[in-house]
């Protein structure tokens, strides 16, 4: 997971500038450690390495530990994103918000795109290909929000270009050879998403604003039906990508 990894990182430092953001690329990447830690928790238990899988299942419930710490300081980084902002601000606040949403969706986009020529699995590629539709509606609806709220066509290119700098689809590209890997990144990739939505709607909520906090509340929990679709699936991903290698247990 070393270029996927690289790939948050990159992202959350061209990004930092609310403590909202931060939290939320923090949280993803917990997601990402803990999908990591539970296939090879899975890996050592299927070939009998007892001291291995107690150590991965070890760090993997502080990883989950912290993830849930940081989400439950999401209300305490919504409020001091917006600590000191004046009412105009806070409206600018949403429109930057939803113009990062929508770049990350077109993100999204990109990376389910290839993903699903990458799938052989069917129940992997049917998932992959029923949330892909439900991303360009993500977008969509977010384009129509933002034509709404009059925001100018420059911010959502600014927004665009700031995100197409971590090219998602292209750290992917680099790391794409097991089913485990694809799923251990789309599954931190959607808490990159659901952490942005949060903190979406606890802006909106500030300003007042219901039809962009309905609109996040919405999209949210689409994005956490696929990621709780996506922790389903660790086993089998990491199953598939021994078999895909000819990897068998030593039992």
């Amino acid at each position: 997971m070393a270029v996927g990894g690289k790939g948050f990182v990159l992202f959350a430092r061209l990004q930092p500038d609310t403590p909202g953001k931060l939290a939320t690329h923090a949280y993803s990447y917990e997601r990402l450690e803990e999908a990591s830690y539970a296939m090879l928790r899975h890996v050592a238990e299927r070939i009998g390495d007892t001291t291995t899988a107690g150590l991965a299942g070890h760090i993997g419930e502080q990883e989950l530990e912290m993830a849930e710490r940081l989400r439950g300081s999401f209300d305490a980084s919504i409020a001091a994103s917006v600590e000191g902002v004046g009412r105009s601000d806070l409206e600018d606040r949403i429109t930057s918000y939803l113009a990062d949403a929508h770049a990350l969706e077109r993100q999204a986009e990109a990376l389910l795109s290839r993903a699903v020529d990458m799938v052989e699995d069917t129940t992997l590629a049917g998932a992959v290909a029923r949330h892909l539709d439900e991303t360009r509606d993500h977008a969509t609806r977010l384009e129509r929000r933002l034509d709404a709220l009059d925001a100018s066509p420059s911010r959502i290119k600014d927004a665009a270009m700031k995100m197409g700098g971590t090219s998602w689809s292209g750290f992917f590209g680099m790391h794409p050879d097991t089913p485990g890997k694809l799923v251990a990144f789309m599954y931190a990739f959607e808490h990159l998403e659901i952490g942005g939505y949060i903190h979406l709607r606890g802006v909106a909520e500030r300003a007042g604003d219901m039809d962009t906090v309905e609109l996040a509340e919405q999209i949210c929990r689409q994005e956490e039906t696929t990621a709780d679709f996506l922790r389903g699936q660790f086993d089998r991903a990491a199953d598939l990508s021994l078999d895909a290698q000819g990897v068998t247990s030593s039992g």
